[in-house]
């Protein structure tokens, strides 16, 4: 299930965990305020590690 910020004026940044065919809340759980919801870039992927290598899917010459 994925987790979505959001952004209340008098609380500050929440996370909800939520499905992707809810719709998103209107209101902060906590004091009732009116909520936005915060898009962001989402993380880039980060191998760490010593089980992945530059060359495990490189084409091999024959």
């Amino acid at each position: 299930m994925p987790t979505y910020e959001y952004k209340c004026p008098k609380c500050g940044k929440f996370d909800v965990f939520q499905k992707i065919s809810d719709k998103a809340i209107e209101s902060c759980p906590r004091c009732g305020e009116k909520v936005q919801r915060v898009i962001s870039g989402g993380t880039g992927v980060i191998f760490k590690g010593s089980g992945f290598y530059t060359t495990d899917y490189a084409h091999k010459q024959s």
